[in-house]
This record gives C-alpha cells, sequence and structure tokens, in this order.
C-alpha cells in the first residue's frame, strides 16, 4: 500500500487527533483547558474543576449552583438496582463498577444528563459494592461537596479537612489527555456507542495495572519494607536485574511529574513524621541516582490515600470517579468531530498454506 504509515508500537509520540481539554506545557505542567491543574487545586472546588472539564470554562455563580444542583438530583440508587447489586456480591470494586455501570436504569436518555447522572452516581455505586460484598448496611449519603459525600459513602466518616485533601487528589486525577482508558472510551465512542457503552469500555481499561490498577499495588510495597535502607537495597538490586520499580515512570514526564511533588508536599503537610513516606522519599531519591527516572502520581498517591484512611479496595474506583469527568468531556469531543477509529496492521503470518 502506497499510503501506508508505519508507528511505534504501543503509538508512542504519535498524535492521533486534537483536543482541547488538557495538556501537559513546556515545563511539565498539566493543564485543564488552559489552567494548571495544581493552580486549580489551590483555587477551586473539585465542582468547579468539573464543571470547567465537561463545559470548557470555569463557572460562575450561577453556573456552579445548578451544575451542584444537577449533581444532587441524580443521587441515590433504584432498588432494584440495589437489589442486584446485593446478589452479585463483588468483592473486586472495578468489576462490579463496571457491570453497575453497563446495567443501571438510568432516568436519562438524552447523552449530556445520561453521563452526568452517570458520574453522579459513581461514589455510591462504588460505596455500595464494597459495604454489600463485605455484609455491611449502606451508608446514606451527606449533604455536602462532592468530596465530602464520598469520603463519607468510602469511610463512614464526616471529616470536611480529610475531605478537602481528597478533592485535591480528584482533581489531579481528573484529567490527563490521551491515557488510555480515554483513548479506549473515544474509540468506543467513534462507532456511534452510547455512553454506557463508552464508559464501559474505558472502566475495563482503568483496572489494568498498567494503567489505573498500579495505585492499589503501591501501598503494600512500601508496607514490606521496614527501614529506608531495606527499601534503598531493593531499589539497588531491582535496577541490577533490570527489573522495574513500581511507582516510576510515565510516557508523559520524563523528568518530573509535577502531580507528584504536588501530593507529596500536600503529604508533608498531613502527615510530615510518617515512616511510609521516609521510605517513599528514599526510594525516590534512590530511583532518580540510578536511573533518574521520576516518581509518578501513583507513587504518592497510594500513601496519600491510606493517610486520609482510605482502603485499599477503592484506590482504582476512586481514580475512576475523578476520571470520569474527563471522560464526559471526551465523549463530547469525540463526537462534534467524528470519524471511526480503525487504524491498520502489518499482518506478519503465512501466505498460502496448502490444506
Amino acid at each position: 500500500m502506497t499510503d501506508e504509515i508505519t508507528v511505534p508500537k504501543g503509538l508512542v509520540n504519535v498524535i492521533v487527533d486534537k483536543t482541547a481539554i488538557a495538556t501537559t506545557d513546556n515545563s511539565g505542567n498539566l493543564l485543564y483547558r488552559g489552567y494548571r491543574a495544581v493552580d486549580l487545586v489551590e483555587k477551586k472546588s473539585f465542582e468547579d474543576a468539573a464543571y470547567l472539564i465537561v463545559y470548557g470554562k470555569l463557572p460562575g455563580q450561577r453556573e456552579r449552583e445548578e451544575f451542584i444542583g444537577k449533581l444532587r438530583s441524580n443521587f441515590g440508587v433504584d432498588e432494584n438496582a440495589r437489589e442486584v447489586i446485593s446478589i452479585l456480591k463483588e468483592k473486586d470494586l472495578m468489576r462490579s463498577l463496571r457491570s453497575i455501570v453497563s446495567f443501571y436504569p438510568y432516568k436519562h436518555t438524552e447523552p449530556d444528563d445520561l453521563m452526568i447522572e452517570m458520574a453522579a452516581k459513581f461514589p455510591e455505586f462504588i460505596s455500595l459494592s464494597y459495604r454489600l460484598a463485605h455484609g455491611l448496611e449502606s451508608l446514606k449519603p451527606i449533604e455536602g461537596t462532592y468530596a465530602e459525600r464520598f469520603y463519607h459513602l468510602i469511610t463512614g466518616k464526616s471529616d470536611p479537612q480529610k475531605a478537602k485533601y481528597l478533592g485535591i487528589l480528584m482533581i489531579l486525577y481528573m484529567e490527563h489527555e490521551f491515557n488510555a482508558s480515554t483513548f479506549a472510551l473515544r474509540v468506543t465512542a467513534s462507532t456511534l456507542a452510547d455512553p454506557i457503552s463508552s464508559f464501559t469500555t474505558a472502566l475495563a481499561t482503568l483496572k489494568g495495572p498498567l494503567h489505573g490498577g498500579a495505585n492499589a499495588e503501591i501501598l503494600d510495597f512500601f508496607k514490606n519494607f521496614k527501614s529506608t535502607d531495606e527499601a534503598v537495597k531493593y531499589v539497588d538490586e531491582q535496577v541490577a536485574k533490570g527489573e522495574k520499580v513500581m511507582g516510576f515512570g510515565h510516557r508523559i514526564y520524563k523528568r518530573l511529574d509535577p502531580r507528584a511533588q504536588f501530593v507529596k508536599a500536600k503529604l508533608k503537610e498531613i502527615a510530615p513524621d510518617s515512616r511510609i513516606l521516609q521510605i517513599a522519599e528514599a526510594v525516590e531519591n534512590r530511583m532518580w541516582e540510578k536511573k533518574s527516572v521520576p516518581a509518578n502520581l501513583d507513587f504518592y498517591a497510594a500513601i496519600y490515600m491510606d493517610i486520609l484512611g482510605i482502603p485499599q479496595d477503592f484506590y482504582t474506583p476512586l481514580f475512576a470517579a475523578s476520571r470520569v469527568f474527563g471522560w464526559v468531556a471526551h465523549y463530547k469531543e469525540q463526537l462534534a468531530d467524528n470519524r471511526i477509529i480503525r487504524p491498520s496492521s502489518k499482518y506478519v503470518g503465512p501466505f498460502d498454506l496448502k490444506l
């Protein structure tokens, strides 16, 4: 074929489309619609950041109130769906979330309203799945911000300060251009599949340990070490064997992941004397000395969530409940200028076999 284009495996450094939702600048800062994500964290609420991602601009007071009202109007879980979740008793929360999202009887059919309904229900889907699978009573949502409500649904506690710190992490997880789950969603959306099918695709992709599933494993990695010396020795052994160390490396961030450094700074505010944080810094420094590879967001996010009292089972689902607003924006953007995503492949099998 004369028009054939060969690209690197994994589409490394290949630009497949344009987007106005998120990018990284020349300094490595993650930008949401042109605003630095770390600035949004310091000055805006989770709801403000979600509105920006979904609608392309920061909300005014009336727009903020309407958006919060729209989210709250979609709180609650259908009783029939609750019964199905109770029967499933699926302890793998990502499998459960994927199933619920696909079968839930949503009240909206218009795509924009349907996607906001889905996003609003993620915290309850996640909490209900966990509690019913573990024989616990379901929790009733409390009034408050999205982060306060989610923190309560995870922990059963009302703690505005810890919920605020949770909201910080959720903003940083909200969007990251054409990551694996988002690209998978856009592939599905490009076929003109409905949002439910597209979000289910994204959730299935997010579950993988090379994407969202990584953060749930990193905490165990830290807890294996009794001292910083033991951790540093492990890094040396892994590097000598040519093996990877969990929480390091990123397709975008080659020198520094600003999100990881921001979360580390917040950790020092919350728990400056944390033993795990000291071990993490020792590992991070040694990896930089040995390989010049930076820690990524998941590296510190795992410690961050542990210190906030969030069980490991919730780590990847929490990622999903943050990223879902990015998925809303990408579904809309894909359909606004759509062409089915259908790459070609290079055949390397045999020809002309005889029977």
